[in-house]
């Protein structure tokens, strides 16, 4: 009889369930993690069970208004897959999402890896390392029927509730310095309902960036050259119907533009 093991039960649980497009109450008691690195060991694992190609990461909660929707203090991260990434205007099924939570952010494109460096990176000393800036839609799709009850660590453990993400035209050489001021609008079925800018993502999407590249860096991992990192909502988190348009518009940036049904 072979030992049970909490972190390959949980992920087997939630890789399941995203296979079958179904959502649970919670995860297992005995396979909950109960810490960030848990959650993140349960991630690392689904990975592995998705069988599919990771283009980047996804950084939730990197601003204080999604932070204090979820009850989590601080961000966290979440791998994006290529078969759940499309390109603006996108087209999706009503049936490919249980839940559309929807969040406007910036792409930044890695032109170089980011390994560990001898003091913690800053966002200064990660702008260097953008190729590319693209606009974008991220599409929050839970495991879980409530999500906001199930905790930090099941929450995190589900790559941080990571469903899609719709993308568009990346611009290279993009003045990454001033994204903080950039402003974004998001519209659904023809009506604005939220506004914003980089600013609300950690001050600034380059801190988030050198946040990620700390965290990875602190689990024997790191950024790499080629990679896409989503930096977190502008414009906070709305859900949204069956048939709804979506537009996230991020002026001379770029529209992104997307369809549910």
């Amino acid at each position: 009889m072979t030992d049970f093991d909490p972190i390959e039960d949980a992920a087997q649980f939630l890789a399941s369930l995203r296979r079958l497009r179904m959502r649970g109450d919670a995860l297992p008691v005995a396979s909950r993690p109960e810490t960030y690195d848990q959650a993140l060991d349960v991630q690392d694992r689904i990975v592995e069970l998705a069988c599919a190609p990771v283009i980047g990461w996804k950084i939730g909660c990197t601003s204080r208004a999604a932070q204090d929707y979820l009850g989590i203090p601080h961000p966290f991260p979440g791998r994006v897959f290529g078969d759940t990434t499309f390109d603006s205007p996108a087209a999706l099924p009503a049936d490919m999402f249980t839940q559309r939570g929807i969040e406007s952010e910036f792409i930044l494109i890695l032109k170089h890896d980011l390994p560990p460096p001898g003091e913690p990176y800053t966002g200064d000393d990660v702008a260097s390392a953008v190729a590319a800036v693209a606009p974008a839609i991220e599409v929050i799709e839970p495991r879980y029927r409530d999500w906001l009850r199930v905790g930090l660590a099941s929450a995190i453990a589900d790559n941080g509730g990571h469903g899609a993400l719709i993308r568009g035209s990346a611009k290279q050489g993009w003045p990454v310095e001033a994204l903080d001021q950039h402003p974004v609008t998001l519209s659904v079925d023809g009506e604005q309902i939220a506004e914003g800018s980089g600013a609300e993502v950690l001050g600034h999407p380059l801190e988030a960036l050198a946040w990620l590249a700390n965290q990875l860096n602190a689990r024997d991992d790191m950024l790499r050259a080629g990679q896409l990192v989503t930096t977190g909502t502008c414009t906070g988190y709305h859900e949204v119907a069956e048939g709804s348009d979506v537009i996230a518009d991020f002026g001379e940036l770029g529209r992104v533009m997307v369809r549910f049904g």
